[in-house]
């Protein structure tokens, strides 16, 4: 698996996962229309030219890309970092997941960044697997921005 950040011929990756109903069902509870995932990405590769941290396409080994992978720091606090990761369904259930998780762990351990967190649906029982398996702590459920949300934390002091 290899971790790149996302570049402007990326774009139909990043696009196969935001519009797919079944990916984003337990994210946003709606798929992206094309224009909106545009100016979406754009915001991304605005964010990727500045930063360390930032959007990844996940590609299999074969160069095709299959997941979506995010680090970003806080604005408010720089020591604290939100994850997150899409993966397309034909590669749900094989490990993808919790590579990625991993490997954001490693980066964010590179940045000097001390706290994770990650937002999931309550209902997303595969996602929070993955993150308990990490080491994350279940420390919020409720209304996250109109819709469900529960947050994962994960203090990297602790884990080291």
């Amino acid at each position: 698996m290899n971790f790149m950040k996302y570049t402007e011929p990326d774009f139909a990756d990043y696009y196969a996962l935001v519009s797919n109903s079944e990916v984003m069902k337990q994210i946003t509870e709606r798929a992206f229309p094309e224009q909106e995932a545009k100016e979406e990405f754009g915001i991304m590769l605005d964010y990727n030219l500045n930063n360390d941290t930032g959007f990844y396409r996940v590609s299999s080994n074969e160069g095709n890309g299959i997941a979506y992978a995010k680090l970003i720091p806080d604005e408010a606090n720089p020591d604290r970092a939100e994850i997150g990761y899409m993966i397309l369904p034909e590669h749900w259930g094989q490990g993808h997941g919790t590579s990625i998780a991993a490997r954001l762990i490693i980066k964010a351990q590179a940045a000097g960044i001390s706290e994770l967190y990650a937002v999931i649906d309550p209902t997303n029982a595969a996602s929070r697997q993955i993150l308990l398996r990490q080491n994350f702590v279940s420390t919020w459920v409720g209304d996250y921005d109109g819709l469900p949300g529960e947050i994962l934390e994960l203090n990297l002091r602790a884990k080291c």
